[in-house]
């Protein structure tokens, strides 16, 4: 997943919240909004790692050829998984954007089309003010400005692992445990947790 489950619940939160600030909805109960924009990327999540994991049961069923041949795995796993998009016409968040986000513009706009989809077929819970592409766009403009705090977050917590006083390898388990447990930390600065 690109990002953390609960990040994805505090971002769906955040997203009706400012949509409602907008004035370009009106949203009579938040709660049943964020959820339904939580499902989305949730079950957005989920597609693509069916997929990966559909990348990784192919080439476990060659590995032994891929051996043989000494074919990089990581390349192998990418023409799969190209050939694999392809084939199920999925846009991947596999290419972050170049600001750093972990969602490429492409999945934001992807994600911005079924939301205001589901978004609109919420009638009791909200009203559209304007057109459903103007709602669509400040969805991808909340997207964008949540994301870019998240990667400052994300930035802020390696530095802190960086900053202890040995040097601790990323990827290790000791750096995943303190990644954990300080991102956990900068989530209940948001309020959540």
């Amino acid at each position: 997943m690109a990002l953390p489950k609960d990040y994805v619940a505090y971002l769906a939160n955040e997203v009706a919240l400012r949509l409602a600030k907008s004035g370009k909805v009106v949203i009579h109960d938040r709660a049943a909004v964020a959820e339904r924009i939580q499902k989305v990327v949730l079950e957005d999540f989920a597609q693509e790692e069916r997929l990966n994991q559909e990348v990784r049961d192919y080439l476990e069923k060659y590995s032994t050829q891929i051996r043989r041949d000494a074919i990089s795995y990581q390349e192998m796993y990418k023409l799969v998984k190209k050939e694999l998009i392809k084939k199920y016409r999925i846009v991947s968040s596999g290419r972050p954007d170049p600001d750093g986000a972990k969602l490429s513009r492409d999945k934001l706009i992807e994600l911005s089309h079924r939301i205001i989809k589901d978004l609109a077929a919420m009638k009791p819970q909200i009203e559209l003010v304007e057109e459903k592409n103007e709602v669509r766009l400040e969805v991808i403009r909340q997207f964008q400005a949540l994301l870019r705090e998240e990667l400052q977050m994300d930035q802020g917590v390696r530095k802190k692992i960086q900053s202890q006083r040995r040097e601790i390898a990323e990827g290790s388990a000791e750096w995943d445990i303190l990644f954990r447990k300080y991102y956990a930390d900068e989530m209940r600065k948001l309020g959540v947790g």
